[in-house]
């Protein structure tokens, strides 16, 4: 079950264990930051490639419970 979530932590009801929790966000790459990359470096452009995986403009943002670790939602960019 998911919950609409943004990028940043939000105050949600967790599905799982019912605590209405501030949630903890994981970024994680996805096939498209993936692709985006390997353009990246097939053009010289390597730098600007490793910061895709440095900084959460082209990752998705998985949000869990703190309480339980249940899975909240995705955020999706």
């Amino acid at each position: 079950m998911s919950s609409p979530v943004g990028p940043e932590p939000c105050n949600v009801v967790c599905p799982s264990c019912h605590q209405q929790v501030t949630t903890r966000v994981e970024p994680k790459a996805t096939t498209k930051t993936h692709l985006i990359a390997l353009i990246m470096c097939l053009t010289c452009l390597w730098p600007c490639a490793c910061c895709l995986y440095c900084t959460q403009c082209a990752r998705n943002a998985d949000h869990h419970c703190p309480s339980c670790n249940a899975f909240v939602g995705t955020y999706e960019r």
